[in-house]
This record gives C-alpha cells, sequence and structure tokens, in this order.
C-alpha cells in the first residue's frame, strides 16, 4: 500500500510558527529559524501543502508504504526492492496465477485514497537557511514547491485567480487538509490534554 508523500511539500503556517513576528529575525532581516510553539502542534503547524487536496502528482520516487513484511522480502527507504513475486522465475510465476513480465512491475501495490481512506502529513523542520529572502519570496504569487518556506494558506473555496493575495501583501501559496484541520487536529489537542490531566 502507497500512501501519496512528497519530500518536502509541507511548510509552516506563517501565523502558527514562531517567531511569527516580521520583526523578529535574524540581524540581516533576511532568514531566520522557524519553530513549532509549545502550545502548538507539528500536526496544525504543518498542515498547509503547496498542492491541493486530493494531490494529483504521482511522485512515485517519494512514496511511503505500508507493507506486508511476509510479502516485501527486502525493503529500502521508500521502495519494496525484494518481494516474494518478484523472486519468482517464469515458471513459479505462471503457476502461482501471476502474470510474467521480462521487467518487473509490482502487480500488489495499492495507492490509498486520500480523502476516504488515509493521508500522509510529513512535517520537517526548517532552518535559517530555508527562510532566505523570506520578505520578497513570500509576496510573490506562486504555489511553486520550494518557492517560499512559510505557508500562507488559501482560504476555504477561494478562487485561486482572484485572490492571489492576503490583504497584507503576502502570497496565499498552500492548502489546508480540511479533515485534518476539523477533525484529527481536534482530536489529538483533546487527547493531548486528557494526557495532561492524567500525569498532573
Amino acid at each position: 500500500m502507497y500512501a501519496k508523500y512528497t519530500h518536502n511539500n509541507l511548510i509552516l503556517r506563517h501565523t502558527i510558527c514562531s517567531p511569527s513576528d516580521p520583526e523578529k529575525t535574524t540581524t540581516n532581516g533576511e532568514s531566520f529559524t522557524p519553530t513549532v510553539t509549545e502550545d502548538e502542534t507539528f500536526l496544525h503547524t504543518y498542515n498547509c501543502n503547496w498542492e491541493q487536496f486530493p494531490r494529483e502528482n504521482d511522485l512515485s520516487h517519494r512514496r511511503k508504504q505500508m507493507y506486508r513484511a511476509d510479502y516485501v522480502k527486502l525493503h529500502y527507504v521508500h521502495y519494496s526492492t525484494v518481494t516474494v513475486v518478484s523472486q519468482m522465475n517464469e515458471i513459479d510465476t505462471k503457476s502461482s496465477g501471476e502474470s510474467w513480465l521480462h521487467r518487473y512491475k509490482e502487480p500488489h501495490a495499492h495507492v490509498v485514497d486520500e480523502q476516504a481512506e488515509a493521508t500522509m502529513l510529513h512535517t520537517k523542520s526548517k532552518v535559517a537557511h530555508n527562510t532566505n529572502g523570506w520578505k520578497n519570496r513570500c509576496k510573490q504569487s506562486t504555489t511553486s514547491e520550494g518557492h517560499c518556506s512559510l505557508g500562507f494558506p488559501f482560504p476555504k473555496h477561494a478562487d485561486r485567480s482572484k485572490t492571489p493575495k492576503r490583504s497584507d501583501g503576502w502570497a496565499y501559496n498552500c492548502f489546508m487538509n480540511e479533515i485534518i484541520e476539523t477533525r484529527w487536529w481536534p482530536k489529538l489537542v483533546d487527547a493531548m490534554a486528557k494526557r495532561g490531566k492524567v500525569k498532573g
């Protein structure tokens, strides 16, 4: 089973990460190290994707897998490099009811529907060099991956062609996963609060 995933597609939401005050930057005023504050979660802070959900780009070389250990015999990073079927010769493959191809193609992979089945939210810390020139770059209207490392999410149901920027000049550049925002993040906050009470 594959989950759609891209290595660097999620960016910290500008108004949630710390420091969110544009003046709290390094001495040259051009970069800073954004962090997730103690009263926030990575799930909420990073819920901002350069591609609108449901994502269409396949990016097979970057996908994550959930796999059955009795079927996948060797796994490396994003790949099932050896499986039960891939080890078979032509005769064994055909006798087991599988299709034989000289160039092996995995026949038992399932790409999840990230709206109905599952989704993956990848969070990756950003450092100062990721925000170089952010004051200029984040005011340019684009949803290109990696252009601006701070997220300014489009309002829900917004027309991208008519509302490319916020009233304060920052350009919208990412999209929130509404299921995460309205269902999973509140559940996480509630669970963390209950756990805190138990520990206390």
